[in-house]
């Protein structure tokens, strides 16, 4: 019975520590990092099939729908529209409105697309802690693990390249400082598209933290 009692005790802690390390992500900053911002925010805010819009995802990355779903507690819809077929949204007023907050919208001319810049100030007012769910959510959609050569040595290097993004390229780079990661380089390719990309290594803790985001996107 004592033995029952004590698994009991030690698994309810575990079971209490992993639920409370679960809700260390802020799921505002998450999503707000795994967001498209490939020549900015682009969607068409009175069309009602983007009512709510978050994000979208490729159908086929099921690893990326799994671990959004997991981190937001939402699920991904189908768009109705056929030119959309291989695409499922994410939708939330609520988050579509807290994530909105940190762009700024114009219209497009002649057409009922609305395009939003991100805003680097608006972002790194965030807690540290929200820094941080930024940068996971941008590593898990963008991040990999390169290896570096330097006269002969070789060694990992973290990476996140986001294309026709340089306003979220100037937030991961002072987001980076901000944490204190030491960044090795920073790199713009002007090619078609344009791709930025920033190399860093992180600390032991931060490291744990990138290879669980990138165990889910690679899980098979």
């Amino acid at each position: 019975m004592i033995i029952k009692v004590r698994n009991f005790i030690i698994f309810y802690f575990v079971f209490l520590s992993f639920s409370l390390n679960a809700q260390e992500i802020d799921k505002t900053y998450y999503l707000l990092g795994a967001v498209d911002n490939y020549s900015g925010r682009n969607y068409e805010l009175k069309n009602s099939e983007y009512k709510g819009y978050v994000l979208k995802v490729n159908n086929r990355e099921t690893n990326k729908i799994k671990r959004l779903e997991q981190v937001s507690g939402l699920k991904f819809s189908k768009f109705s529209s056929e030119t959309l077929e291989d695409w499922v949204s994410l939708n939330s007023d609520r988050y579509e409105k807290e994530i909105n907050q940190f762009y700024s919208f114009s219209k497009v001319k002649g057409a009922e697309n609305y395009h939003g810049k991100l805003n680097r100030d608006r972002v790194l007012k965030g807690t540290k802690n929200q820094l941080l769910s930024y940068l996971l959510g941008s590593f898990f959609i963008h991040g990999n693990i390169k290896t570096e050569n330097d006269g002969g040595d070789t060694y990992e290097v973290y990476e996140i390249s986001v294309a026709n993004a340089q306003p979220q390229f100037e937030v991961l780079k002072a987001i980076l400082k901000e944490l204190g990661v030491y960044t090795i380089k920073e790199e713009i390719w002007y090619k078609i598209p344009f791709t930025f990309h920033v190399k860093f290594s992180p600390d032991s803790d931060l490291k744990t933290l990138l290879d669980k985001e990138l165990a889910y996107r690679n899980n098979n």
